[in-house]
């Protein structure tokens, strides 16, 4: 008698996001924290102690907005982390509303994100429209994705035109 065994994966709604034991966290990882995908800035540890397992305090700046979250997880626990994408795309024109028209490597065209209106990107967002002005370079931009949300975060100047 043949028995046919077939396993389903579950999908547990939490795409782009994997677990990390939040003891193994340090500076420069990334933590969903409050639910944000946060860049921790500062991580320190408590001992076990009569209330239970050691706690990690943890503070981080959202990748997207810049604001500052602060957490505390048991050491053990295991905590979200945001998986995190970074593109580069050729920056072909910006619109009157501030939408970017990109392009992949492959030459696929990119219309749905707008420039940053954020006061920390704001000298980004001059290099992108001074380089596309000048109109003598490729204007290379760096897009960064993770838990639906996309961003601008970097500019630099690429080949000759």
């Amino acid at each position: 008698m043949e028995e046919d065994y077939t396993f389903e994966q579950g999908d547990s709604g939490s795409a782009g996001i994997e677990k990390i034991q939040a003891g193994c966290l340090k500076i420069g990882s990334l933590v969903i924290i409050k639910g944000h995908p946060c860049k921790v800035v500062s991580f320190s540890t408590a001992k076990t102690g009569k209330h239970g397992a050691a706690k990690a305090m943890v503070t981080g700046i959202d990748i997207f907005s810049s604001n500052k979250y602060e957490c505390t997880f048991s050491t053990g626990e295991n905590v979200d982390a945001p998986v995190v994408e970074r593109k580069e795309f050729t920056l072909n024109f910006i619109d009157d509303e501030g939408f970017m028209a990109l392009m992949t490597e492959q030459g696929d065209i990119k219309e749905d994100l707008k420039l940053p209106e954020e006061e920390w990107l704001k000298d980004v967002v001059e290099k992108a429209r001074a380089i596309l002005e000048e109109g003598k370079k490729e204007c290379l931009v760096t897009i960064v994705s993770a838990m639906g949300q996309e961003k601008l975060i970097s500019v630099r100047e690429g080949n000759n035109i």
